[in-house]
């Protein structure tokens, strides 16, 4: 009575001590809160934080440089845009001149000052950039003395070197259709994601406070529209925190209340036509205040408690770890980083995601996905009294051999759910006996329960299969 027990207390401790070795802390010389994040390439990444900081590195985390921007020691950039070795732009936060955008041609050892904002009411969150030459930041609403209407501030710039106001040279219509808030309505400068620029012209801007919505433009910006979304929001600490986007049609928004971080209600939508419509999702376990695509079925969430993974499109999604998390972004499985506060840099380790988690070790220079069912062999579906002959796939006997197909992992993983019948064994091979089923049509269900948190949780795939008994 005591070995199940204790196999259950191992498989705990193993998930709770293994989850911080799933991202691999970088060694970085600096105690900067850090919010802006751009991953390049596998080599180069850059971020950017409190105390006018910058980080490069340019050999895949193993150095970091930890650069201060002249004159900028107390700004705090929230949000950073970079090209590759040599070039980037970093945006500050803050009412009045705090809100500035510079630019580096020489990776970080000249920083040119191209914007700084002179109204006191301006606070801006977010840069974009469709390329090196062309790029979009944002203001929380201003309202204005005449109207009393507030507002989004949009800059562009055309030639990667002067910023103007978006709005000049847009008709009214076209103007306020994007620019006119809600009362209480704002842009969250939490990851400098809440506005992103995408492929072929596109750029989304997402909302929160009052109200949680999604500005969507296809000409960047001369053009838009604007839905409504279902993310939690009514005070100022809740809404959308962050948008992406791995196409023209399908994308993800997460947010929630930061204020309540352990709340996770309401806080994760997806769309599967551009932004017109977002339906509400499950799974992620907080608020979250950065989304990021690795590839079409991959996604990660991070937030002020933890981060979670989703490796089937936000099917299900299963939780890394509880570290403080600002911004996280990828470029494919070699090259995911998230930051946070106290200087905190991370990338993520598929290869200690498996080893931490039970599985058995990739061959080397291999990239392994964590385990999902991706088959489910049945020894028979069908039983009758008077099977062909020529069907394998039926038998008299009522006790049918069945296989699951998943990467190797602890047998107590695997999970059997069933519409009559029961499971004998466990594992990848079991017997599903259906001895006192009546005819009909049955199903058995394969999936892996994997350790989370203070226990177990359907994680990945699963399959189904069908018996027939006649």
């Amino acid at each position: 009575m005591k070995r199940p027990r204790l196999i259950a207390l191992l498989l705990l401790c193993l998930a709770s001590t293994s989850a911080h070795s799933q991202w691999i802390r970088q060694n970085v010389n600096t105690t900067a809160s850090l919010r802006g994040l751009s991953v390049v390439n596998e080599k180069i990444v850059w971020a950017s934080g409190t105390g006018g900081t910058v980080l490069r590195t340019i050999d895949a985390g193993r150095t970091w440089n930890v650069i201060t921007v002249p004159g900028a020691q107390k700004l705090d950039f929230r949000d950073i845009e970079a090209f590759d070795a040599n070039t980037a732009y970093i945006l500050s936060i803050g009412n009045g001149e705090s809100s500035r955008i510079y630019k580096t041609i020489d990776g970080g050892r000249n920083w040119q000052l191209q914007f700084k904002n002179t109204n006191e009411k301006a606070f801006f969150d977010a840069i974009a950039c469709w390329d090196r030459n062309n790029c979009i930041a944002v203001s929380d609403p201003v309202e204005d003395d005449q109207y009393h209407l507030s507002r989004f501030q949009l800059l562009q710039t055309w030639n990667g070197k002067d910023w103007l106001p978006m709005s000049r040279g847009l008709q009214a219509e076209a103007r306020d259709k994007v620019y006119l808030a809600a009362k209480g309505e704002a842009a969250f400068a939490a990851s400098g994601t809440c506005l992103i620029a995408s492929e072929n012209n596109r750029v989304y801007l997402a909302s929160g406070g009052s109200i949680a919505r999604v500005f969507f433009s296809y000409d960047r910006g001369r053009n838009w529209t604007v839905d409504d979304t279902p993310i939690v929001h009514g005070t100022s600490g809740s809404g959308i925190f962050s948008i992406a986007m791995f196409d023209d049609k399908s994308g993800v928004i997460v947010g929630g209340n930061y204020e309540k971080p352990d709340e996770y209600t309401n806080s994760l939508a997806f769309t599967a036509d551009g932004g017109q419509t977002w339906k509400l999702a499950t799974g992620l376990t907080g608020y979250r205040s950065g989304v990021t695509y690795v590839d079409r079925k991959t996604i990660i969430a991070v937030g002020t408690n933890g981060s979670d993974i989703s490796r089937d499109g936000g099917e299900t999604w299963l939780r890394i770890d509880g570290e403080d998390y600002n911004a996280v972004q990828a470029k494919g499985k070699n090259a995911i980083y998230a930051v946070g506060p106290r200087g905190y840099v991370a990338k993520l380790s598929w290869q200690g995601f498996l080893a931490t988690n039970g599985y058995k070790p990739c061959p080397k220079n291999m990239i392994c996905d964590p385990p999902w069912v991706t088959d489910l062999r049945l020894s028979y579906t069908e039983i009758s009294s008077a099977c062909p002959q020529t069907n394998s796939q039926c038998s008299d006997k009522r006790q049918i051999e069945v296989a699951t197909v998943a990467l190797d992992v602890p047998p107590n993983w695997y999970d059997y759910t069933v519409s009559s019948g029961q499971v004998i064994g466990f594992g990848a091979n079991v017997i599903w006996d259906l001895s006192d089923a009546k005819p009909g049509t049955y199903t058995i269900t394969s999936g892996l329960k994997i350790p989370y948190g203070d226990s177990f949780r359907v994680f990945g795939k699963t399959v189904t299969k069908q018996v027939i008994i006649k």
